[in-house]
């Protein structure tokens, strides 16, 4: 019983190598491509958002963007993943350098 806990525990559990793995240049670059062209567009709404609260309180703010995207928390979330898929991807493909 407990050694089939332990096999249905490790079904799914990531090897140590797959953070090794390097993703296809092409694939990557359209990814990358995709990413700036929607942080693009977040930050064109994030800007007229900006603009569009000068003069309000923060009362009628608040009322304003309720049930709204916030394209400023988008915004970081693509960033943050942006560069640590850059990131793993360079250090990946000079680890392959040095070793292969």
């Amino acid at each position: 019983n407990e050694l089939e806990e332990q096999m249905l525990m490790n079904l799914h559990k990531k090897n140590w190598t797959n953070g090794l793995t390097v993703e296809r240049f092409e694939d990557h670059q359209s990814h990358n491509e995709k990413m700036v062209d929607k942080m693009l567009k977040l930050t064109k709404d994030y800007n007229d958002r900006i603009v569009a609260e000068e003069g309000k309180t923060a009362e009628e703010i608040i009322v304003e963007l309720t049930g709204k995207v916030d394209p400023k928390k988008h915004l970081e979330a693509g960033v943050n993943e942006l560069m640590s898929s850059n990131i793993i991807q360079c250090l990946g493909t000079m680890l392959d350098t040095v070793v292969f």
